[in-house]
């Protein structure tokens, strides 16, 4: 008996010790802090700008005269009187086509003139004195004429032998060799001014409204560094009934673009409105909507929230909030890979994370 008083009174003590570990053990475990540590971040303050409204689009760089010069006339080419890239004068003969029967018809209708205006002039002598009749002296002119007819129509037969420049420009590379047979109507070459150059682009009805004659346009890089600037010289009246877009072009002031350059053009509209902006590093952006973490004050300390926001126009490293963020809100700028709403941070005021 006593035995088995002793074995109890043994395990009494043992199963005491452990339950008096095992509760201070969890009474410190429970009194310790498990929430993670606070989220270490960059915030700006968004900020009031005045926004220049303004129509993105993209366009193509014209020239103001611009020819594709084609064969009025059928022939093998005899002579290039140019190169590709040179300046050209306005009349200057570009390609002569081999005119050689043409310039041996030329011969002999003026040799036919010259005994024409002989025999002509023969006659209205001898018409003076009554030798011959007037049915005769009337032959006699109209056979000049006729041969006069002839020369000027072999002349004009000469001169579409020859290619001339219709404006002072330069010329493109040749489409054609010497020897080679064109043709009535086969290209043989451009000529372009680069003087003056346009932008002519196209934007829907609903954008169309706001544009009009006179405002100033830019073109520009994607990352919005200036190429060029003019103003709307001309748009159309009316819709394209294809695309329902309506065309406008515009003149600018730099001569550095190419003819036929694919650009990206901003027409700047009259109205300037204030707006809520935040630099371009707050923005998360993803399929369900743009967001923005903004740092918040609570009782227990700063805490990040996400807002979902609807983005506007981008000024070089900033963006224009529309709905979200209010004037003054302390906006992340950085470490937002880290954050989740209500998650605790502490604001960095060093160097961007």
């Amino acid at each position: 008996m006593r035995a088995y008083l002793l074995s109890a009174g043994l395990l009494i003590a043992i199963f005491g010790s452990v339950g008096t570990y095992l509760y201070n053990k969890f009474s410190a475990l429970a009194e310790m802090d498990f929430s993670p540590a606070p989220v270490t971040v960059n915030a700006e303050l968004a900020q009031v700008e005045t926004i220049q409204r303004k129509i993105l689009t993209v366009g193509t760089i014209i020239a103001e005269q611009e020819s594709v010069l084609k064969a009025e006339v059928s022939g093998r080419v005899s002579k290039l009187l140019f190169k590709g890239g040179q300046t050209v004068d306005d009349n200057q003969i570009l390609v002569q086509l081999d005119d050689g029967i043409e310039q041996a018809e030329l011969r002999r209708y003026e040799a036919e003139l010259a005994l024409a205006e002989t025999l002509l002039n023969r006659d209205r002598e001898l018409a003076k004195e009554k030798a011959i009749s007037q049915t005769q002296l009337d032959t006699r002119a109209a056979q000049f004429q006729a041969a006069s007819a002839r020369v000027e129509e072999t002349l004009a037969r000469i001169r579409q032998k020859r290619l001339l420049a219709p404006f002072t420009g330069l010329v493109g590379v040749p489409m054609v060799n010497v020897g080679d047979y064109v043709n009535a109507g086969e290209s043989l070459v451009t000529i372009t001014t680069i003087q003056n150059l346009e932008a002519e682009f196209n934007l829907p009805a609903t954008q169309a409204r706001d544009v009009e004659v006179g405002l100033r346009v830019r073109i520009e890089t994607a990352d919005q560094e200036l190429l060029a600037e003019g103003e709307i010289s001309e748009a159309d009246p009316r819709l394209d009934p294809i695309d329902r877009t309506r065309r406008f072009r515009a003149q600018l002031n730099s001569t550095d673009l190419f003819p036929g350059e694919f650009v990206r053009i901003a027409v700047l509209l009259e109205e300037q409105t204030e707006a809520v902006t935040v630099p371009e590093t707050a923005v998360t952006y993803a399929l369900r909507g743009d967001a923005v973490y903004v740092v918040e004050q609570t009782d227990t300390g700063s805490i990040a929230s996400m807002r979902m926001v609807t983005t506007g126009e981008h000024r070089g490293q900033r963006v224009e909030i529309r709905s979200g963020i209010n004037l003054g809100d302390q906006v992340i700028t950085a470490g937002q890979h880290k954050l989740y709403s209500g998650a605790s941070v502490t604001v960095s005021e060093d160097s961007p994370l």
